[in-house]
């Protein structure tokens, strides 16, 4: 939300007077019977804006709708930036349950994600804890949904994890590689590579491609 005094460069309790002396100090700068041919372009929004402040702040009437506006929009700001905070609160308490292999991750995961169904780290996450805890199915959908939203080396690192647990081993060195073609250094992916490397029947996946 646009803030009216901030444009008039007067504070909130400014007086009447105060707010018409602004705007004519402004006009006068800004109004385009004033500029050149070349400024009306450039100018003219600002002159609009401003005008807008004035007719919005000089009404007694319309500048108190208007704080009342602008008070509900600052309110709905603090209260968006506290529910981010919880959201990654509970998400940090997901992966720490995640690291200690404890099904309880999927709870946190899960609420994390309700929160806020944009952000697909949550979704993938989300989706390796249902994995993890056996719902197969539902879990890999979610994780690949996530990446096909957003490419990165985590979301191919929890979908490869995915695969793994459900013993797609193929599937599982796909992602893993293209996880280490995004970030060679991923210490995960190339923990996980080295390990299903070693597994008996599955070393031909690791040709040189």
């Amino acid at each position: 939300m646009r803030d009216y005094f901030e444009i008039l460069g007067v504070s909130k309790n400014a007086t009447s007077v105060e707010i018409r002396n602004a705007y004519y100090k402004l006009a006068k700068k800004y109004h385009p019977d004033h500029l050149v041919h070349y400024e009306i372009k450039v100018y003219l929004p600002r002159f609009l804006k401003i005008t807008k402040a004035y007719l919005t702040l000089k009404d007694e009437k319309r500048r108190k709708e208007y704080l009342q506006e602008m008070a509900l929009g600052e309110f709905m700001e603090d209260q968006e930036k506290e529910r981010k905070v919880s959201r990654e609160k509970v998400f940090e308490l997901g992966l720490d349950l995640l690291k200690r292999n404890s099904p309880r991750a999927t709870k946190y995961f899960r609420t994390a994600y309700s929160l806020e169904r944009t952000n697909q780290t949550y979704k993938s996450y989300y989706g390796l804890s249902l994995i993890l805890s056996g719902r197969e199915e539902k879990g890999l959908t979610l994780c690949k949904g996530a990446l096909e939203k957003e490419e990165n080396t985590t979301h191919h690192y929890n979908l490869a994890a995915g695969y793994v647990k459900t013993g797609n081993y193929r599937s599982a060195t796909n992602h893993l590689k293209k996880a280490l073609r995004i970030d060679k250094d991923h210490k995960e992916s190339n923990n996980l590579l080295k390990k299903l490397k070693g597994r008996a029947g599955i070393t031909g996946l690791f040709r040189r491609e």
